[in-house]
């Protein structure tokens, strides 16, 4: 959406208001019953979209005013509170846990903490919000942040790597998505979240570190003497867990019996994990520079060493982080030398061995009680509350919980924001998909060659067989929009020519390549060339050298393209786009291909009374080639 001078909006900023103003408290007992529930995250996701555009282009985030002026962050952050509860004490007597109608559902509120978090990661880059929240309101929230590290320190790493898909292969991802129940799929779902969630409250708590001038005595009070926020930072230095070091074991090509060892580096950056080469681990990132401005701004200002009492156990701990200030990281972060210094004053001042009684400078202070108040009204009912979702999980609607979801993702300005780089894996097989060896002398092979043509061939009968297994979570959220048709006996054919000056550098979490836009030579609108639901699809991409007439080809298949089945409720809320992709890299494709599919929007009652199943369909939009580097 635009507004007349081309602005590019999630949601106008008129509609941000009437939303904003609507906004109420979302208790245990509402959570995820009704579609009201799931209207309430979809407008919560459409706010956090927009602010984050908002934050992106650098313009005026009205998102946050709105929320600041209708005092609407007591309620984003109750429901916050409210969401935490219920996870905890709700979510593991369920029964519908095991059940495919209630598991997008429950995706959906297992989510929405992350959607939360990150409306209030945005909102408080801005020092007027963090100034003008309450007391009890700062006090919750900095609670909350610190029961996130507190479980990020605390929960073993390879627990979460065993229990996740971050650090799964193609093939292993597929056979632990086959393998998993409902209830095992959405527990890694949780646990992923969980995770992201955590890494998020870092940024959260660095924001209230650097505004610990303007904050009440209570606040400094809560962070520093309760929590001790400065000793939770030096554990995730010294332990970080978004750094990742995977070991491999590979055979060697002389005896399967040797084997050598190959150590990945992988780091945690912008939510998704990257390889990382051991060159480049010295190289800060948004997370890690997060906890050293906190350490900064908790142990170089004035406000927090007025009221930070340090005792012979802290200053042993806090001199941990000595051998981690080198030139390099220093370079990145010159505020870090004022880091340094005190360090090296703190070494050579002698300390207390304890703290000393009466010291303290508050009196009374503030406690949280919106979080008490949960416990207090729900603790005795969490059963019955448990037991009145699973009664009407029977009547939740798998395809109308996809259409609101559609609804959302669908737009262009949406797309743009997320920009889809890795779509749902298909099924693939490449020509000459022998050893290994052969697959690296290609890779080289094609760094040096130039992608002319695609030819891209559609079966609109699929050759392979149609997965009969679950549908996995997520690979349902990468479809959501999806909408399927008649199936059509017939073929089709598009000739596509590479745009060579679209090239863009772009990196996945596990490969860089460059990414072309692909041209059709001639545009098909008849729907008459329409793809079905159950369509195949096959991949020719031509490679050539510099000023040499050779050509190289590469042939893709996808045996079933498996786009989901017609409803009229889906058609009925218009045109549909959905990404799908022909190749993988991580399934060691040489190249992969990128298709957006456009829905035909035509009803079901339209095509019964012309009797015309042709027109209901899928057309090609945008295409795309990615070539390694």
């Amino acid at each position: 959406m635009s507004d007349v001078y081309g602005t590019q909006y999630v949601v106008f900023p008129t509609e941000v208001e009437q939303i904003v103003e609507r906004l109420e408290d979302q208790l245990p007992d509402k959570i995820g019953r009704s579609t009201h529930w799931l209207e309430y995250h979809h407008i919560m996701e459409k706010l956090n979209l927009q602010a984050h555009q908002s934050a992106r282009h650098k313009q005026d985030n009205f998102v946050v005013e709105t929320l600041l002026t209708f005092d609407k962050f007591s309620i984003v952050i109750t429901n916050l509170l409210s969401l935490e509860y219920w996870k905890a004490n709700i979510l593991p007597f369920l029964q519908c846990r095991d059940q495919d109608a209630a598991s997008l559902r429950l995706y959906f509120v297992v989510y929405h903490e992350a959607t939360l978090t990150n409306l209030l990661e945005v909102a408080f880059y801005h020092e007027h919000v963090v100034e003008s929240l309450t007391d009890d309101l700062l006090l919750e929230l900095i609670d909350y942040c610190m029961r996130k590290l507190s479980w990020l320190i605390g929960y073993p790493r390879d627990r979460i790597a065993e229990a996740t898909s971050f650090h799964k292969s193609g093939p292993e991802l597929v056979q632990m998505m086959k393998a998993q129940s409902p209830c095992e799929e959405l527990e890694r779902q949780r646990m992923e979240i969980e995770f992201r969630v955590a890494v998020q409250t870092v940024t959260i708590l660095r924001y209230v570190t650097e505004r610990l001038y303007m904050l009440p005595l209570d606040i400094v009070s809560r962070l520093l003497d309760k929590h001790d926020a400065l000793l939770t930072l030096v554990a995730l230095v010294e332990n970080p867990p978004w750094t990742h070091k995977a070991v491999a074991r590979i055979p060697t090509a002389k005896s399967n019996e040797a084997q050598t060892t190959e150590v990945k580096w992988k780091k945690f950056v912008d939510q998704k994990w990257v390889v990382v080469e051991p060159r480049d681990l010295l190289a800060l990132t948004t997370t890690e520079a997060q906890v050293w401005l906190a350490i900064y701004y908790l142990l170089c200002t004035k406000s927090a060493r007025e009221h930070y009492e340090m005792t012979q156990y802290r200053k042993d701990q806090l001199l941990r982080v000595r051998k981690y200030l080198n030139e390099i990281l220093m370079d990145q972060l010159p505020l870090l030398a004022d880091v340094q210094r005190y360090l090296d004053e703190l070494a050579i001042v002698q300390v207390g061995s304890t703290s000393v009684p009466g010291k303290k400078s508050l009196i009374m202070e503030t406690v949280p009680y919106l979080r008490e108040s949960l416990f207090r009204n729900f603790s005795a009912s969490n059963k019955d509350l448990a037991r009145e979702f699973d009664e009407l999980s029977v009547s939740f609607n798998r395809g109308e919980d996809l259409n609101a979801l559609a609804e959302l993702y669908q737009t262009k300005e949406v797309e743009e924001l997320l920009e889809v780089e890795n779509p749902a894996v298909n099924s693939v097989a490449t020509d000459g998909d022998d050893a290994a060896d052969k697959k690296c002398e290609n890779d080289e092979l094609l760094k040096t060659l130039v992608p002319l043509r695609v030819k891209l061939e559609i079966s609109n009968s699929a050759t392979g067989k149609t997965s009969s297994h679950k549908n996995a979570l997520i690979m349902e959220l990468n479809c959501n929009n999806e909408l399927t048709l008649c199936d059509k006996n017939s073929d089709l054919e598009f000739v596509l020519t590479v745009d060579q000056e679209s090239r863009k550098a772009m990196e996945s979490q596990t490969q860089r390549y460059y990414r072309y836009r692909l041209r059709e030579n001639e545009k098909m609108e008849s729907t008459e060339n329409l793809i079905s639901s159950r369509a195949s699809a096959k991949v020719h991409v031509w490679f050539a050298e510099a000023n040499i007439s050779d050509q190289h080809e590469v042939e893709l298949l996808c045996d079933d393209l498996q786009l989901p089945e017609v409803c009229e409720a889906l058609t009925n809320s218009g045109m549909i786009k959905i990404w799908k992709q022909i190749g993988s890299f991580e399934e060691s494709s040489l190249v992969v291909v990128q298709c957006q599919l456009i829905a035909n929007p035509v009803t079901v009652s339209e095509q019964i009374k012309e009797n015309n199943a042709a027109r209901c369909g899928y057309r090609l939009g945008s295409l795309y080639l990615a070539v390694p580097y």
